[in-house]
């Protein structure tokens, strides 16, 4: 009785302490408990690290901002610590400075910007912002080199009949798998000197040539899926009336604004650093449901309210998948004890679920019953070595790497994208289950294997289809708190020594005697 009462005072507690911050949030700081009820939002945030002198000095780092951040007052946001900060303004670009006397080692500087989904890009045509009509560049070509130049340039104005499609036709030569041999010298050459965004420069060279000023431009691609990742280089170009912005990988096509965000234009510099090296710049895009102002009241509140939402958005990323697990965990319990699904282990399901979420769910089941039944195969090759069970295991590892890369090198050759996407799953829990499964199979049969293989899938679509929901992730994301109620169901599932439901049904025939 006793142990009862302290089993209902824990989740009481549990409970009460989740369920309690989460309605503060709701009451008090106005997030709304349901996922429509605010306009999509994209945040995304620029990290900039480099290592200031060890004896310390006197660091400063300059951002260019998109305009629209500042003259449309997107919401915006710059963090750091012990840095003096200002924006300033010239010529119609803004561009964000840290400052200060006494930084030393590795260094990181925050600068964020929200704004609704489906806005405009920040590439939208833009008039000459100085007196006079811009002058292209001569982009300096000799010899072979301007020979070569000119021959791409006259074959694309021969089918030109304006700078935009010079622009089309330029990227589009350059870019081409059968690239002639004038476009092979002009590449090599370029590969060697600009590295990656070659092609881009290549192509903004070949239009300064032509007479149609151009230059580099940075955007942000609006993919989650992405991480951390680099500017995009774009192409700004002016037609004689506007300066316009495109991808040039698809040079066909305007800029898609719910796919790019354009950061910087005006063929400035993306980002300077002082008296640091090593310095570089990332990308961190958030889809979320919450404007900035209201994010930055949360980073305010207490510890245990702000939770995530104090950490940068590059921490917070990871995090909107590291707060699903427990949901799949939930699932898996209520499968295995109440329902009485036999799995192969805990977690596999679990994180076969997670990779599912970055894959389409079809073209990940085959792919995962594709390498457990290559992997099962080699393993039984490997019993009739007599080997031990940890190098067994290691081995398993290694054959489970080199499938993964033959069915991503297959399905490339096949033009099957989604086989590229294979290194989602998680390698080592591959080679545990193809161990388990072949040591079941050669202990209790061949029938109960393929039964607890099967039963792991059927729990990981369950729990993909469970933490696919977008009501569930946003509560898990936004009120994290609410994990605090899940361990108290958890507690009380565990508690349970009762029939499951498949031994109701397989014990029917009990009852009817």
């Amino acid at each position: 009785m006793a142990s009862r009462i302290k089993l209902f005072l824990v989740v009481f507690i549990l409970t009460a302490i989740g369920g309690g911050i989460a309605a503060y949030k709701h009451a008090r700081l106005g997030l709304p408990l349901r996922a429509g009820e605010l306009p999509e939002q994209w945040l995304v945030e620029a990290k900039i690290t480099f290592i200031a002198p060890p004896e310390g000095g006197k660091v400063s780092a300059r951002l260019s901002l998109p305009a629209a951040a500042v003259e449309e007052g997107l919401g915006q946001e710059a963090g750091s610590v012990g840095y003096n900060y200002y924006v300033e303004k010239d010529q119609g670009e803004y561009t964000a400075i840290w400052a200060s006397e006494k930084q030393a080692d590795n260094q990181a500087i925050y600068y964020r910007v929200s704004f609704p989904g489906r806005r405009t890009s920040g590439g939208e045509p833009m008039p000459h912002a100085g007196g006079g009509l811009p002058a292209a560049v001569n982009p300096g070509f000799s010899g072979s080199l301007q020979d070569a130049a000119k021959r791409v340039i006259q074959r694309a104005k021969s089918v030109s009949a304006d700078p935009d499609s010079l622009f089309v036709g330029i990227f589009g030569e350059i870019a081409a798998i059968d690239a002639s041999q004038e476009v092979g010298l002009l590449r090599a050459r370029y590969e060697d000197e600009s590295g990656r965004g070659a092609l881009t420069i290549l192509g903004i060279d070949l239009l300064n040539m032509a007479g149609v000023p151009a230059r580099v431009a940075y955007g942000v691609r609006l993919e989650e899926a992405r991480g951390g990742q680099q500017p995009t280089r774009l192409v700004e170009y002016y037609d004689g009336a506007y300066w316009k912005v495109r991808d040039p990988d698809e040079p066909s096509a305007t800029l898609d604004p719910e796919k790019m965000f354009v950061w910087n234009r005006g063929g400035g510099s993306l980002f300077e650093v002082t008296g640091g090296e090593a310095s570089q710049v990332v990308f961190t895009v958030i889809r979320g449901f919450i404007p900035l102002e209201d994010l930055t009241d949360l980073r305010d509140s207490p510890l245990l309210i702000s939770t995530i939402f104090g950490l940068p958005a590059s921490e917070q990323a990871v995090f909107r998948y590291v707060v699903l697990i427990p949901l799949g965990a939930f699932v898996v319990v209520v499968l295995r004890n109440l329902v009485g699904i036999a799995t192969l282990g805990t977690f596999m399901p679990v994180l076969l679920a997670l990779a599912l979420l970055e894959i389409p769910l079809d073209s990940g089941l085959i792919m995962f019953t594709v390498i457990i039944a290559a992997g099962l195969w080699f393993r039984f090759l490997l019993s009739r070595l007599n080997m031990l069970v940890v190098p067994r295991v290691a081995a398993c590892v290694v054959i489970v790497t080199l499938l993964m890369m033959l069915l991503s090198v297959v399905s490339y050759k096949l033009g099957m994208r989604d086989g590229l996407q294979i290194t989602l799953f998680p390698m080592i829990i591959l080679a545990w289950t193809i161990e388990r499964m072949s040591l079941i199979w050669e202990e209790e049969g061949k029938r109960s294997a393929l039964m607890q293989v099967g039963g792991s899938l059927l729990v990981a679509v369950i729990a993909y289809l469970f933490m696919s929901v977008k009501q569930i992730q946003y509560w898990a994301f936004y009120f994290p708190e609410l994990l605090l109620v899940l361990l108290s169901l958890i507690i009380l599932i565990g508690r349970y020594t009762g029939y499951r439901l498949s031994e109701l049904f397989r014990f029917r025939d009990f009852k009817e005697a």
